[in-house]
């Protein structure tokens, strides 16, 4: 009897620990950033004339992982300053607001689920700009996207996966679109490096503006992964879409996709070319292209050099009349002093191509300072 007892006692004992040590291997790490930047505007309130500039951005968040998942969730503000009224509120002082979330799990060697979401409020022109959007009337909007992956392998060749995709543009006035996108993908390993397979997608595009009609699309895509080399990754995708407007014929839309990833010790790489249905510049549904980029190179173990931008364009359905066409450049140079605290020189500039003037033109130069604590 003792002796049952006792086994009963190491038992349950083992449980607990067990229980204990699980608890104990979730690592959590506070996110916290702080940036400062001190500046020059040249187009503030797009009527060609420049001022100065200054803006602080405080971002807060938390990690947490251990070896099957892992879940990080940041907020943010951008406080800016200019010496001459703007913004939504027309005053000297606007806010933009954005906040990220991701979660990531491998439950076992067969399943994966990954899920991501962002969102941005932007109170300005610059904060719009930067999102993409070149001269709407609106001087507030909301971009938000995200993103659900599910992935299952069937056997050590075949993978089948569920996809979601959310897209969403909102101004104060009342305006703008949002896509909703469900999908499957189905692919097959040829080889350590090479995958293809398909995927279909339906988009339902949702306009917000009153009088404004909805439209659906069907998309059939031809997909390929090839891992080129040890730090590059190439991935496109390539088919028709079937674009159903509430009003009007269908038409057919030729659609392709090309991305290529590097990552490596001395920086990161992103290179995207896109050409299909999508929300354009002014957050409504038509023919979409962009061109997009970013970089990431360690010069040394101080010393950072990053950059990104795209240049995009849309317009009607199907040949892509009516564009709006319009670029962003971005980059920094930085100096990280102890690993925590980094001074950099930054510029950005923006600008619509198709409008014939220098209307939408803005090039903004300045100095930043920022700091954020390391973890391991």
């Amino acid at each position: 009897m003792g002796t049952r007892r006792h086994g009963k006692a190491v038992f349950l004992a083992a449980v607990l620990c067990a229980g204990a040590r699980a608890a104990a291997s979730v690592q959590v790490d506070p996110i916290a950033r702080l940036s400062l930047e001190g500046g020059y505007d040249s187009n503030v309130l797009y009527d060609g004339k420049g001022s100065g500039a200054a803006r602080v951005s405080p971002d807060l968040g938390l990690r947490l992982r251990d070896h099957t998942w892992s879940f990080g969730a940041a907020a943010g503000v951008d406080l800016l300053a200019y010496p001459t009224p703007m913004g939504a509120n027309g005053s000297e002082t606007v806010w933009n607001g954005r906040g990220t979330l991701a979660y990531h799990l491998s439950a076992s060697p067969r399943f994966r689920f990954d899920a991501d979401a962002s969102g941005t409020y932007a109170n300005d022109p610059v904060g719009l700009a930067r999102l993409g959007i070149f001269g709407q009337t609106a001087t507030a909007g909301f971009v938000g996207r995200g993103g659900l992956r599910g992935a299952w392998r069937l056997d050590p060749e075949w993978t089948v996966a569920g996809t979601f995709a959310e897209y969403v543009v909102h101004f104060a006035d009342g305006t703008g679109s949002a896509s909703h996108t469900p999908g499957v993908e189905l692919t097959k390993r040829l080889g350590p490096r090479l995958e293809m397979g398909g995927w279909y997608r339906f988009n339902y595009f949702q306009s917000f503006t009153a009088g404004a009609g909805d439209a659906t699309a069907h998309e059939v895509l031809w997909l390929m992964r090839y891992r080129w080399t040890r730090h590059l990754t190439l991935e496109a995708s390539a088919g028709p879409a079937v674009w159903n407007p509430a009003s009007g014929s269908t038409q057919v839309i030729p659609e392709a996709m090309a991305q290529l990833l590097g990552a490596s010790r001395m920086g990161d790489l992103r290179l995207t070319l896109k050409h299909g249905v999508g929300l354009g510049l002014v957050g409504t549904p038509g023919l979409f292209d962009s061109v997009e980029g970013a970089f990431t190179w360690r010069l040394t173990q101080k010393v950072r050099l990053h950059a990104d931008g795209g240049v995009w364009r849309s317009g009607d359905i199907p040949w892509g009349a009516n564009a709006a066409l319009g670029y962003g450049l971005e980059g920094e140079l930085a100096y990280f002093f102890l690993r925590e605290v980094k001074v950099a020189l930054a510029a950005s500039r923006f600008a619509r191509i198709d409008a014939g003037t220098s209307l939408y033109d803005r090039n903004i130069i300045g100095l930043r300072v920022g700091w954020e604590p390391r973890h391991r």
